[in-house]
């Protein structure tokens, strides 16, 4: 079975964004991947296209919250770069152990020299909670390889990765595909200067009265706002009347 290029449901309008549960392809890689991850039919398992990878096209996901992960980092202008299944690391009496992904984070002078390098494992609580003996002897093995290395090892669950910024991140996402249209930029961005603190709802209203223009003006809006050339609090669900600026 083939996996489907996921494409976003809902509307513009509402701020509705979702990738649909059936899909098996997300949202690139320094390093090579340890371990292949197959296209599987009973978990939720496919590919997930990236601009952060080394390597360019797209990595591979085995999990739907693994997915969501993916999409976080991909989003956050704090990640440099980030390989999946990036080592293999030995175990004592037992397999090598295969971590889901390194993440190369920048430091608050915006450089990789003053960030710090995370590798991740990616699990649902409950899963841990029932392996964890099974499961213990694996994130020594690794915490250990991190340590020798100055990076670090991390477990991260769903209630870290299934927030409101990974709605936005999903939401914003596709619109970071294509470059803005520079006349409605240039349009937006005079209008919100003038405005200063705004909503998205307020400012298409500022710029035109028509609403097949406002229609067009807001791909270019939210391509503005992903891009963080128009800002906002990323951390709450984006909506028409969310608060926006702009330091420009």
């Amino acid at each position: 079975m083939r996996a489907k290029v996921l494409q976003p449901t809902g509307k513009v309008g509402d701020t509705r964004f979702e990738f649909d549960p059936s899909d098996a392809t997300g949202f690139p890689r320094r390093l090579p991947p340890a371990r292949k991850i197959g296209l599987g039919r009973r978990a939720l398992t496919g590919l997930i296209p990236s601009q952060k990878l080394s390597e360019g096209a797209s990595a591979r996901f085995e999990s739907s919250l693994e997915r969501d992960f993916f999409a976080l980092l991909e989003f956050s202008n704090d990640v440099a770069g980030w390989d999946p299944q990036p080592v293999r690391i030995p175990v004592p009496d037992g397999r090598p152990y295969v971590p889901d992904v390194l993440v190369h984070w920048l430091g608050s002078d915006r450089s990789l020299a003053g960030g710090r390098t995370v590798l991740y494992e990616v699990k649902y609580r409950e899963e841990l909670r029932r392996k964890w003996e099974e499961l213990r002897p694996r994130y020594r093995a690794a915490t250990r390889y991190a340590r020798e290395r100055g990076w670090q090892f991390r477990l991260i669950t769903e209630d870290r990765i299934r927030t409101q910024s990974l709605f936005n991140a999903k939401f914003l996402l596709p619109y970071l595909s294509d470059p803005p249209n520079s006349q409605d930029a240039l349009q937006l961005l005079h209008a919100i200067e003038v405005l200063g603190e705004t909503t998205p709802a307020n400012l298409l209203e500022a710029c035109s009265s028509d609403p097949w223009v406002r229609g067009r003006l807001v791909t270019t809006l939210w391509r503005l706002v992903a891009d963080r050339t128009i800002a906002a609090d990323l951390t709450s669900k984006l909506t028409m009347t969310s608060v926006i600026w702009c330091d420009c």
